[in-house]
């Protein structure tokens, strides 16, 4: 029979023994950003009160109106750039080194919070909302911390559109 894995949860965590041979996979999700003050999409008072998910996270809305869709994500890369990791942040980035390429970090969050932690490797599920790519040729996703008011140059390579690197519903 096989050992089912161990989960922990918040404060369970730091108690969290991890033999010599065991590894650990960690998936986060909103809760954590949230700590740092991050909003959240759909919670009370998330963004989708704000912005309808048809206009700012579809591939159709940026086809409509890519002004709008990157006003939306250039605020949310303001609000990535005035927060700070949390304690679960920094705890997950020490795991991360005491156990070295046993550790893995799964996030559906898009900010960099992990990475300002001391992270590395992370798998961002939904992309990642300060990097930026192209959609007309297969140029890999660049940082760009940049906010646009309006649509950003063409691509540097091909002239294509540029979009933000995250999943939109639909994708």
């Amino acid at each position: 029979m096989v050992p089912l894995p161990k989960v922990a949860r918040g404060e369970e965590f730091a108690a969290l023994a991890v033999g010599p041979n065991d590894r650990v996979f960690v998936l986060t999700g909103a809760g954590i950003s949230a700590e740092s003050g991050v909003r959240t999409f759909r919670d009370a008072g998330g963004l989708w009160e704000e912005h309808r998910i048809e206009d700012v996270a579809t591939p159709e809305g940026f086809a409509r109106d890519p002004r709008l869709v990157w006003r939306f994500y250039s605020e949310r890369r303001r609000q990535a750039g005035a927060v700070h990791p949390n304690p679960a942040h920094f705890a997950l980035a020490k795991l991360q080194q005491e156990i070295g390429d046993r550790f893995f970090l799964c996030t559906q969050n898009v900010d960099p919070l992990h990475e300002r932690a001391g992270s590395r490797d992370v798998l961002h599920m939904h992309g990642e909302l300060l990097k930026t790519r192209c959609d007309a040729c297969d140029r890999a996703p660049f940082a760009d911390e940049r906010g646009y008011d309006g649509v950003p140059p063409g691509c540097d390579r091909c002239g294509g559109q540029l979009r933000p690197h995250v999943v939109w519903f639909g994708e």
